[in-house]
């Protein structure tokens, strides 16, 4: 039985792996199986080349600090123990060196990240000062990625596998309604609706929240581009223009109706 007390720190010691249990603050819950397993791989040929730190809790009982990774990926190696650095903090400081550690080693979901900051905030009593001081981060960055923490898990759960899970999940964060993110968020998915079809969608319910995902908000408005048909007309001008140039007869005229305008362009035929 290895004997250990708090005050122990800064030396690597081998812990058996099954004394080592996970904190609660843990930001992590999800983990890539293909990496987890190459990692795995590696510590069986090379060993656990960096300790965990581990705080003791008590006699034959330690709770992780930092290095989830290499604690999970030594049990799929199946080794007995692991290389640890004792280290005696707080709470709240074991739940920073934690958020911080996923930040640096590899990257957390926006989501995770986010719970991770709140928890620090509603837990801990760490204000959006202290956070930035601590992983290094604008105030700016910390408190829109916190606007993320206020997501459902549903929602979460919906947007986490796209490809841009951070910039749709702050488009439906403008939503003040749980059900009504939640039916943006099924809507995205649905449609498969890009960043922009998104916005337009979002933007709809905010008018009017018995609006329905459709196709409509897969394709952009014309008179948002066209609000002056004169524009467009400039357009269709300086086209014919270039053609002429290029040795290709062109012409166009438009017609003025009611309700309407109709616009002609012809091209000499050379055949």
């Amino acid at each position: 039985m290895l004997n250990c007390c708090c005050n122990i720190t800064d030396q690597i010691v081998y812990i058996p792996i099954e004394m080592v249990g996970l904190a609660p603050f843990q930001p992590r819950r999800s983990f890539d199986t293909l990496k987890l397993m190459g990692l795995a791989k590696s510590i069986k040929r090379y060993g656990v080349l960096q300790p965990i730190s581990v705080r003791f809790m008590g006699e034959g009982h330690f709770e992780l600090a930092a290095g989830e990774r290499r604690l999970k990926a030594a049990k799929m190696a199946g080794l007995e123990v692991i290389p640890s650095v004792v280290i005696n903090v707080r709470d709240k400081d074991a739940a920073a060196i934690c958020l911080l550690e996923n930040i640096q080693r590899e990257r957390l979901t926006p989501f995770e990240e986010a719970e991770g900051y709140k928890r620090l905030i509603n837990l801990f009593g760490y204000t959006l000062d202290d956070i930035c001081r601590i992983v290094g981060l604008e105030p700016e960055y910390v408190a829109k990625k916190l606007r993320l923490a206020d997501l459902g898990d549903e929602v979460k759960s919906e947007l986490v596998s796209l490809k841009s899970a951070e910039e749709y999940a702050y488009l439906v964060a403008e939503l003040e309604d749980d059900s009504l993110r939640l039916k943006a968020a099924e809507g995205i998915i649905k449609l498969k609706m890009d960043v922009k079809s998104a916005a337009r969608f979002i933007n709809r319910l905010k008018e009017d929240p018995d609006a329905a995902a459709s196709d409509e908000f897969l394709k952009p408005s014309v008179r948002k581009y066209f609000k002056d048909i004169r524009l467009f007309t400039n357009t269709i001008k300086r086209a014919v223009d270039i053609m002429n140039e290029s040795g290709v007869e062109t012409a166009f005229d438009i017609v003025k109706k009611e309700g309407e305008t109709e616009i002609n362009i012809r091209v000499k035929d050379h055949n």
